[in-house]
This record gives structure tokens, C-alpha cells and sequence, in this order.
């Protein structure tokens, strides 16, 4: 009887022991975090990258952002321009094509996100690769009831290719400065939260520089 009291006693001390220990850490733990200055904090927070996630976990930035090629698409009604023409705003580039399954499926979400963007300083705009040129993609938009007053003709695939754009859907994301930031190969929802989230994050570094 005396021995299993002991040994209860040796064991609730023990109990006692760990937990006191566990506490000490803990609060150290705690006491370590609070002790760094709350710009480093911020620091740490803006320089953990893209919030990447969800419909565009596939998305891949930059770690360095690279030049648009200065090589023409077709305008329908100005003929070949060069992305010269939005410089200073976030363009969200599209690069599809009427037979692309995938393209077509994500065109909608693509629609909704250029409405809710703001268009002074964020639009979408698309690049097709149909050869049929505008007669071809023109009726294929307005069957979908989907509008994109930026969109262009790429039938030879000259801007495709300088840019590297080897599969459909690609999706480019491009800074005020002209400069590409990143893509995601395939297709994704560009009205849902995390495809948001992506570009604000984008927009507000842009607005803050």
C-alpha cells in the first residue's frame, strides 16, 4: 500500500513537472514572437510572395520579371499593335483559341473578373491563335455572351511563340511597368476568391511602388 502511494506520488510529480515545462516553453515561444518589431513582421509577411492557392495553384511567378517581345497582334480596328498601347496598367493576358475545350470553359470566369477588375488600372485581355481571324472568334464570343473590348489576333503565332507560349489555355500576368510577373499554364476560375486574391496582391504592390 505504502509503495503504490509513492509511486502514485512519484508520477503526479512527474505529471507536475512537465506541464511546467511546457508552460515555460510555450511562453517563450510567445515572449520570442512579441519581442520582434512589427515592421519586421510586415517585412516578413510582404516578402513571402504571391498568395498562391486553390484555382491557381498552378500559377508560377517570377523571379525576375521579364520584357514583353515588341512583336505585333491584330487589332480589329487598328491593324498591328504592340503592348506598348497599356503600359501603366495590370493586364491579365489570355492566350486561347476557339477549338481549346479548356479555354472555352474558363472564358466566362475570365468575363466576370474583367467587370469586377478596375478598368483604368487592371483589365483581361485576350490573344487568339485561330487562323479564321476575327470572323471566326467574333462569332464565338457572342455566342458564349461573353465581351472582351481588348482582343486580339495572333494567326501566325509570332507573339505566341516570342513570348513562349507553348499550350492553350496560358494565362500571362503583366505589371504596369510592361514587365511580365508570372503565368499559369491550363485553365482556372478568374472570378473566384483565390484568382482575386492573386491579382489585388499584384495590384497593391503596384499601387504602394
Amino acid at each position: 500500500m505504502a509503495f503504490g502511494l509513492a509511486l502514485l506520488g512519484a508520477t503526479f510529480n512527474d505529471m507536475i513537472r512537465r506541464m511546467k515545462v511546457f508552460l515555460f516553453k510555450t511562453v517563450a515561444a510567445f515572449a520570442l514572437v512579441m519581442s520582434v518589431p512589427l515592421g519586421l513582421q510586415d517585412s516578413a509577411n510582404a516578402d513571402s510572395g504571391p498568395p498562391i492557392a486553390g484555382q491557381v495553384q498552378n500559377y508560377e511567378p517570377l523571379e525576375a520579371p521579364l520584357p514583353v517581345p515588341d512583336v505585333p497582334v491584330l487589332d480589329q480596328k487598328d491593324g498591328p499593335i504592340t503592348f506598348d498601347r497599356f503600359k501603366g496598367k495590370f493586364l491579365v493576358v489570355n492566350f486561347w483559341a476557339t477549338w481549346c475545350g479548356p479555354c472555352i470553359r474558363e472564358l466566362p470566369s475570365l468575363d466576370r473578373l474583367n467587370t469586377a477588375l478596375d478598368g483604368e488600372k487592371a483589365q483581361v485581355v485576350l490573344i487568339s491563335q485561330d487562323r479564321g481571324g476575327f470572323k471566326q472568334t467574333d462569332r464565338f464570343l457572342k455566342k458564349l455572351k461573353v465581351d472582351f473590348p481588348d482582343n486580339f489576333v495572333d494567326e501566325r503565332l509570332k507573339f505566341s511563340r516570342a513570348i513562349g507560349v507553348v499550350s492553350l489555355p496560358t494565362t500571362i500576368l503583366i505589371g504596369p511597368d510592361g514587365l511580365e510577373i508570372g503565368r499559369l499554364v491550363g485553365s482556372a476560375e478568374w472570378d473566384s476568391p483565390e484568382a482575386l486574391e492573386l491579382i489585388n496582391w499584384y495590384i497593391d504592390r503596384a499601387d504602394a511602388s
